[in-house]
């Protein structure tokens, strides 16, 4: 357990500085009363283990953590999402010892995707990478001061890092769902449309990206390819992960243009090879021979990102003129892989938002309608659904298939939509 201190409103601040517990900016006093609403928010007790880093032989416990979001100015609501994202940062494959660290000077960016953050108030059009929103600033910023509180990541102390960027004090963005068929960056991760997850990166700061004249699909994705392949990006030709943050007219032209999300990420990881002699044109000496030698393709080219799985494609930020975002990683997938968590909170599964129910029922009902019939849709109970379906006449109730047969069907895409673990009636008025 922490040990308390007592100190007056006017001397905490400076005590803290003094303490390097602080990033340099002003923290909020984490009083008891402040603490345990931390943890009562995430329903966690003081001594639970998040994780560790066993390098380092420390151990992240909820209060701790709580701690740390308090000196954020975290809000309690927010506290299950700091949760989440602490528990993908401190996962083997994420290799904190090392991305806390590095000379790289790489930022813990996240990136929410799910009901959960539009109901804390997290920012996903309007400047979404920049300053303005609690949420997304605390969040984010409380990710870094447990690095650097709990884990050493200091400045001076075990953070190496030459340069640097502000997205070390805090990246956290909420991505907003994109229009169907289009799926949210949490669905093609494998988790449902109801789930909230959060996505951990290990990144270099992110390169604007402005295409404002040209409405071709493939021209704006040229430009992408050409940010992701600046030579001085350390991980171009290293086989790495990236993040693709689609504005909001390039998605529009993309989307109305016919691409599917996947299409959209195997055109850029192809177009973002880069050859050895196009690295040395630049005065970069491709690595021979140690572990970042990836060697070439038969086409002699090198990969910027390591697969089509590596690259990942959300839609966040404001209308304007045409601008969009690439954020690079740290490193090579050898040393360095983005994790995702889903965010556990107490309203995880209690009432569906509109938006979800909405999109279960049209995702079902299109068969229905080109039978002439419909569907209804309810949440009846905790994770219970009641369908009922709707058949005007005797010819559309002959071509409509049983209930038996349709919950076969639906099942399926509950599970996609929802998740698993839900029951569900379906109401026919073929049986009264």
């Amino acid at each position: 357990m922490a040990r308390s201190i007592e100190l007056d409103e006017s001397s905490a601040q400076e005590h803290m500085f003094e303490n390097n517990w602080t990033d340099g900016l002003p923290v909020i006093a984490p009083t008891l009363e402040r603490v345990e609403a931390m943890l009562a928010a995430a329903g966690l007790e003081a001594t639970f283990a998040i994780g560790e880093i066993k390098e380092r032989s420390r151990v992240l416990t909820a209060e701790k953590a709580a701690i740390n979001a308090v000196l954020a100015g975290c809000k309690p609501e927010y506290f299950p999402v700091v949760v989440a994202a602490l528990r993908a940062m401190l996962t083997p494959a994420f290799n904190a010892h090392t991305a806390l660290t590095s000379t790289g000077g790489a930022a813990s960016c996240l990136v929410i995707s799910g009901p959960y953050a539009e109901a804390i108030g997290m920012r996903s059009r309007l400047n979404v990478l920049g300053p303005g929103n609690r949420a997304n600033m605390t969040i984010g910023r409380s990710v870094r001061l447990v690095a650097a509180n709990v884990f050493g990541a200091r400045t001076g102390e075990m953070d190496g890092s030459s340069i640097g960027h502000p997205g070390k004090l805090s990246m956290c963005l909420a991505e907003y769902d994109p229009p169907a068929p289009w799926e949210p960056l949490r669905v093609e991760l494998g988790f449902s449309y109801a789930d909230t997850t959060v996505t951990i990166m290990a990144t270099e700061g992110p390169r604007q990206v402005a295409n404002h004249l040209n409405p071709d699909p493939r021209g704006v994705l040229l430009t992408f390819a050409a940010a992701m392949r600046n030579p001085a990006t350390y991980c171009v030709g290293k086989a790495s992960q990236g993040l693709v943050i689609l504005g909001h007219e390039h998605s529009q032209i993309l989307h109305d243009g016919g691409w599917g999300k996947r299409q959209i990420r195997e055109f850029l990881v192809e177009h973002s090879r880069v050859t050895p002699a196009e690295l040395e044109q630049w005065g970069v000496v491709p690595e021979k021979g140690s572990q970042h030698d990836f060697g070439t393709t038969p086409d002699g080219k090198l990969p910027s990102i390591a697969s089509v799985d590596d690259l990942f494609v959300v839609t966040a930020g404001g209308a304007g003129a045409g601008w969009s975002a690439y954020i690079p990683v740290w490193a090579p997938t050898l040393h360095n892989r983005s994790v995702t968590v889903a965010v556990e909170h107490s309203g995880a599964h209690s009432a569906l938002d509109t938006g979800s129910l909405a999109m279960l029922r049209e995702s079902l009902a299109a068969g229905l309608r080109s039978d002439g019939a419909d569907l209804l849709v309810e949440q009846v109970g905790e994770k219970a659904l009641e369908f009922t379906l709707v058949i005007p006449t005797v010819s559309c109730a002959e071509c409509v298939m049983p209930a038996a047969t349709l919950s076969v069907i639906f099942v399926a895409q509950i599970e996609k939509v929802l998740g698993r673990g839900w029951t569900f009636e379906i109401r026919d008025p073929r049986n009264t």
